[in-house]
């Protein structure tokens, strides 16, 4: 094969770092559109005291480990631990594992995740590895802001109350 006048002729196989990188390009993941400044109009911390509130107010129970419990596991239990810990929860549990009870001993869940955004409504936190790849396979909802939250708090409440009219309980 003949490339330009000005590189040697060479096979297909000798292909350069650079010409290999055009070849196959980085995979872009599909983000909102990120913030410019990277400065979030809530923080996460404040976003995760309403999403709290608002579930115990509905009279759900949630499952959560605070930032502050996981990096204490990191750094101060044994590896072997952590190994098994985090082998079970690692990207699968997000910010708040919400159920609500059905009745008989059924409950209905919902895996919510909670990030930041500015006040233009852009992305300022994202979701990572694993944590990603658990997100988009299972479909857990982002919300970004308290009126979102309590968007998708509603939306379970729905089907909560179709899923009990269904099943006949209480």
């Amino acid at each position: 094969m003949m490339f330009p006048k000005h590189k040697k002729e060479r096979s297909l196989n000798q292909m350069t770092v650079d010409e290999f990188k055009l070849a196959y390009p980085k995979k872009k993941w599909s983000q909102p559109e990120r913030s410019k400044t990277g400065k979030a109009e809530c923080s996460e911390d404040n976003l995760q005291s309403y999403a709290n509130d608002a579930i115990e107010l509905r009279g759900w129970s949630y499952l959560r480990f605070p930032n502050r419990f996981m990096s204490w596991m990191k750094l101060n239990t044994p590896p072997w631990i952590q190994a098994v810990f985090f082998g079970q929860i690692g990207g699968r549990m997000p910010d708040n594992f919400l159920f609500a009870p059905l009745g008989n001993g059924l409950f209905l869940g919902l895996k919510l995740e909670l990030k930041t955004q500015d006040k233009k409504g852009r992305a300022v936190g994202r979701t990572h590895g694993k944590q990603k790849r658990y997100a988009e396979s299972e479909g857990w909802p982002i919300a970004r802001s308290p009126e979102q939250i309590e968007a998708e708090l509603n939306v379970f409440e729905k089907k909560l109350k179709e899923i009990k009219n269904k099943l006949a309980f209480d």
